[in-house]
Order: structure tokens, then sequence, then C-alpha cells
């Protein structure tokens, strides 16, 4: 089949002009006008964002014409509301999704995978301790499973939220261990590298993205990622033989278990080991940084100066994202930058 002409990209929609672009749909629902007349609202996306979009006029109709995932290319205004830049649509047709490259439609991570993955393989041959070293070996046999992890989100929205997310979120935490364990050496490193390779393997089951938006499998919802886990170890452990409840296996599985850190945020367990403890740290610390990391992203493009984010509901708070600028940190133009002391360990910051 002939391949689709993407067209404009969302993060280049600028108010007052006129657009023709390929989109898919995240969401729709049929509003009401003040007049209580229906209008349609859609929610469309690409690999650069998202955009919402109004159909003002034969809104039942074109509500019934295509669903939530489809792909549609649309003739559009680009119009200013509420601060935000929104698209009236002037016209709109299905596009088939076998001409689409599904790349223009899902966010990507920026690091390259192929290293990330090759991360995630050294340090699963370096792992000393037998039992947990086999146990990572037999899941990565596994084709599916492997295809699954190089890709997967490690989330639906808040971090991670793209194509090799989950990838790009595990290599990050083989760094932070590498310097953790350098610093506290008593920790058990073995048990730690282990669990930032397996802690979210069960979002390769969670959530869906084979097709635009990210979203939650049936699965997923029912069960959420940890019990996914937790099964996918045991399975692994029966097909090798190895006990499931002793050493070095159990305290993995806790630590698989207790990583959300606490009960209301979806743990069944709280963390009771010092390498629980450090893990949950880690791994909150990575999630909060890339989310905040796509907060400057986003106010980067939409103004200069100093700005504050908008309320993060989640969070309850807002965010001070203030300018790079040199001035405002203090430092004078032309000034030399302090250059950081290159670790000794060969490949520890080369995770870009």
């Amino acid at each position: 089949m002939e391949k689709v002409d993407k067209g404009i990209f969302i993060k280049d929609i600028v108010s007052g002009e006129r657009i023709t672009g390929v989109f898919c749909v995240g969401a729709k629902n049929l509003l009401k006008k003040r007049d209580g007349s229906p209008f349609l609202g859609i929610t469309l996306v690409d690999s650069s964002g998202q955009i919402e979009a109004r159909i003002w006029d034969d809104a039942e109709r074109h509500f019934e014409a295509f669903k939530k995932g489809d792909f549609i290319s649309v003739d559009a205004e680009a119009v200013e509301f509420n601060q935000k830049i929104q698209l009236k649509i002037n016209g709109l047709r299905q596009v088939p999704g076998e001409g689409v490259d599904i790349s223009h439609f899902l966010p990507t991570s920026p690091c390259d995978l192929d290293k990330a993955w090759n991360k995630v393989e050294r340090a699963i041959k370096e792992i000393k301790d037998a039992s947990l070293r086999v146990l990572l070996t037999n899941i990565f046999k596994d084709t599916g499973i492997k295809k699954a992890f190089k890709s997967a989100p490690a989330a639906k929205r808040l971090h991670h939220a793209y194509i090799g997310g989950l990838l790009e979120h595990v290599a990050n935490l083989l760094d932070l261990v590498k310097l953790v364990v350098k610093k506290y050496s008593h920790l058990k490193k073995d048990i730690l590298v282990a669990a930032s390779i397996l802690h979210d393997i069960g979002k390769i089951r969670e959530l869906s993205w084979k097709t635009p938006p990210i979203d939650y499998t049936d699965e997923g919802r029912l069960l959420g990622h940890i019990n996914i886990g937790i099964e996918i170890v045991d399975r692994a452990l029966g097909e090798i033989g190895l006990n499931q409840n002793t050493g070095s296996i159990l305290v993995l599985k806790h630590i698989i278990l207790s990583h959300h850190g606490q009960r209301e945020y979806g743990s069944p367990v709280l963390p009771m080991t010092e390498e629980a403890m450090v893990f949950h740290l880690l791994d909150d610390m990575d999630a909060k940084l890339n989310f905040l990391s796509g907060l400057k992203d986003v106010n980067r493009e939409n103004e200069e100066g100093y700005r504050w984010s908008d309320y993060q509901r989640l969070f309850e708070r807002y965010f001070y994202l203030p300018p790079e600028d040199r001035e405002f940190w203090g430092k004078e133009k032309g000034a030399s930058e302090d250059k950081r002391e290159e670790p000794s360990q060969p490949g520890l910051w080369d995770f870009k």
C-alpha cells in the first residue's frame, strides 16, 4: 500500500494558519454548546504532542464516522483559545492504517535504545549471584518478552511515556545503582541490578502501544504491572526449577512488590530491606526528573523568560522552571564551565 503523507506535525502548528495533516484520534466526545446543540471535541495526537480540535457542525454524524485510535486527515484552521492553540476542523476523512508510518504518531525515547539494551545485557552477564543471573537470562530468552521490553513505554502519560521509555528508565537505574553502591559498598549490587531490570517488566503487558495512543490493556487495568511482573518472574522460576521464595529470589520479589514505596501508590507491601528502600528512592527520582524534564520542554516551547508550570494536580503544586540562561544563574558570559571529573569506571556516564 502507498505510504500516507503525514503533513504537518502538531509542534509546528501556528495560530492563525490553515493546516492539513494526518493525526491519530486520541479521544472524542460529544459535547454541548451553550444553546444545547452538540459539537464534537477531539484530541488529536502525533509523535510531537497532542492538540484539541473541534467540529462545530453536524457533530453527531462525524462522531459515528471514526473511532478512538483511527487515523484521520484533517483540513482545519488553527485558532487560539484560552491561551492554547486549538483546531477548528472544516473537513476530514479516514486514512487506512496500513499506509501509516507509526513512528510519526507515537513519541519515541530520545536515547540510543541499542546502547541501552547493550547496557542491560552487560549488567546481566556481570551478576555474580547465579540464581539471579539464570533467572534474568531465562526471561529474556523469550523473544516476545525481549522485543516488548525494548519498545515498551514506562507509563501512559507521567514518566518515560513513549516508545522505548521502559528501556531508557531501566538503563538510567543501572547507572544510578553503580553510583550508589560505590558510595554504600555494603549494599547488595546484584539485587539492585536485577530489580532495576525486572521491577517494571509487567508493563510489557499492562500497556498497549502498537497503535496510538498509549493506553492500558484489559489485563493491565485489572491486575496492574506489579502483579503481572511477579507472575512473569514466578513462571520463569518454575521453568528453570528455582525455589520461588528463598534467598536472593525472595528479596528481589520483595523489591518488585514494594518499589512504589507506599500502599496507596500501589505497592502491596512497604520496602523492608535496605536495598528495597534505596531502590524505591532511585526509581522515584528517575521517574520524577523525567516528568519535570517534560514540563521544561513544554514551557520552553510556549514562552521565554521566568515561568511557572501549570498546576500539577498529581503533585498538588506548581513547579518553578527558571530560564537556563547564564545570567540568571550568576554566570558571566564567556566564563568557562566547571568540568566534572570523569569516573574511573568505564561506561558509567555513557548513557545519554
